[in-house]
């Protein structure tokens, strides 16, 4: 597969991760990349200016990392990061209430969200990119190689994001040809999971293809709260 890659931290946290993985592996530190930025937020920036000036003009979190702020059980924190969003809301309302009576245009009304990322989205963007390289690039190595095959293969998100990072043909084919036995595995699984709901075999009982449900689900989208 060509040149062997330097080996730093980046090379064993994906590795690590590929040799854990239940589901895709990079998912899997997407999620923990995710829970490392919020930890670090309500322990260090929640009265940081800069920070709080950048949630206000981008009127808070995205959905998704607005939830999973608040899945940190941190009140104190997450109260006073959005009290600066309620007192936003409060001035629409207000400028809102004052113009609807005039017939203002809609577009002069709406509230919207800035138009760059979120600062969370913006940081797991950049981890993301982070460890599709390593893994893309540790492919090189048979050691990352032979993790990476003995893994559940990665969602598909994730899978069209390595594509693209790979630079090779035969990067790019290995990749697909990887992704395409664990897609059937998956589907072998599904089939029997399936089959075994027919009254006839019902009691063979559920072997390793009784979450495969799941993990099709998981393989098609990535992992909830990662995309």
């Amino acid at each position: 597969m060509g040149r062997t890659p330097e080996k730093h931290t980046p090379y064993f946290v994906v590795l690590e991760a590929l040799q854990a993985a239940k589901s895709c592996p990079l998912c899997a530190l997407e999620k923990d990349c995710a829970r490392r930025y919020f930890d670090s937020l309500l322990r260090e920036f929640v009265n940081d200016p800069d920070v709080r000036g950048e949630l206000r003009r981008q009127k808070g979190y995205c959905p998704r990392h607005a939830h999973q702020l608040v899945g940190h059980g941190d009140g104190f924190g997450t109260a006073i990061l959005y009290k600066d969003q309620a007192e936003l809301l409060l001035s629409f309302l207000k400028v809102l209430q004052d113009a609807l009576p005039k017939g203002s245009p809609r577009s002069e009304l709406s509230w919207e969200r800035g138009h760059s990322l979120c600062p969370a989205c913006r940081e797991q963007k950049r981890d993301r990119e982070r460890y599709v390289a390593v893994l893309v690039e540790g492919l090189h190595d048979g050691e990352m190689r032979s993790a990476f095959e003995a893994s559940p293969g990665l969602c598909v998100p994730h899978f069209l994001a390595a594509l693209e990072a790979a630079k090779h043909a035969h990067l790019r084919s290995y990749l697909a040809e990887t992704q395409r036995a664990k897609a059937g595995d998956l589907l072998h699984d599904l089939d029997e999971f399936c089959r075994k709901h027919d009254y006839r075999f019902q009691r063979e009982g559920f072997g390793k293809e009784g979450d495969s449900w799941v993990r099709a689900v998981q393989m098609l989208v990535g992992e909830e709260g990662v995309f």
